[in-house]
């Protein structure tokens, strides 16, 4: 019970990070789809970077919520979040859009669910009161 409980936990943070990259994706290509390519180069590095940050942002928030829920292996929920997400983009790109998803995108969402798992235990360590050893009272 809960395993199941906890993989639905990593399922639901996998599909809020795939949610924000899919969001961001749509956009993008709502702005900038019907450019010819001449007309796209020089906003290249522009979408490139707004697609990179999507999936950073979204492994971050997914990696962060997971965490909270957790409470501990802070690294291995954020990389578990990520794979999983990576995986739906991956299935969405090949069903959906006929396209491979690249290595870019895994690394931001590897890089994102880490960085937001160890954020809520660093976040979690500040609340938590320190103890002087001599009085044992919380300072």
């Amino acid at each position: 019970m809960e395993g199941q409980r906890l993989f639905r936990n990593y399922l639901a943070g996998a599909a809020l990070a795939l949610g924000v990259v899919l969001l961001a994706s749509q956009i993008l290509q709502l702005m900038y789809g019907g450019l010819s390519p001449a007309d796209r180069e020089p906003l290249y590095a522009l979408i490139m970077n707004v697609y990179l940050a999507s999936h950073l942002v979204g492994g971050f928030l997914g990696g962060y919520l997971v965490a909270r829920v957790k409470g501990s292996d802070f690294v291995q929920v954020g990389a578990v979040v990520a794979v999983l997400a990576y995986v739906f983009e991956f299935v969405y790109n090949i069903l959906v859009e006929g396209a491979w998803t690249d290595l870019y995108a895994a690394l931001g969402l590897l890089i994102g669910g880490i960085v937001g798992a160890v954020f809520f235990k660093s976040r979690m360590d500040a609340a938590m009161p320190t103890v002087d050893k001599e009085s044992d009272k919380p300072n």
